[in-house]
């Protein structure tokens, strides 16, 4: 009995000792037109696919460390990507390819 004793509170500062990796992020797209989009997501759906712009607060989960990577190719003229990852600074880019980027480490706040 003394040793299960002895034992909790060990097994409760191990449970919360861990961090979690999974991460929120949102990214709008401006822009006009149709553009081909592109994203990679570190442990998550990473592909391509054409949308409609402007696009406004998508969200996706990110469940590893790693980039988050958020490419734009519209159809004709600029766009413009803002990506935001849980708490930290947003991501900016525009441009003919609009790219942001986001590298997730063990220091990232979650």
């Amino acid at each position: 009995m003394k040793k299960l004793l002895l034992l909790i509170p060990v097994l409760a500062l191990t449970a919360c000792g861990q961090k979690s990796y999974t991460y929120e992020a949102f990214y709008d797209i401006e822009g006009t037109g149709k553009a081909e989009m592109t994203l990679s997501v570190p442990g998550g759906a990473s592909g391509t696919e054409t949308v409609d712009l402007p696009v406004k607060d998508r969200a996706l989960l990110a469940n590893a460390l790693g980039r988050i990577t958020l490419t734009v190719k519209p159809q004709t003229g600029q766009a413009t990507c803002k990506l935001r990852v849980e708490k930290e600074k947003e991501i900016t880019g525009s441009g003919a390819e609009a790219k942001c980027e986001y590298e997730i480490t063990e220091s990232t706040d979650n």
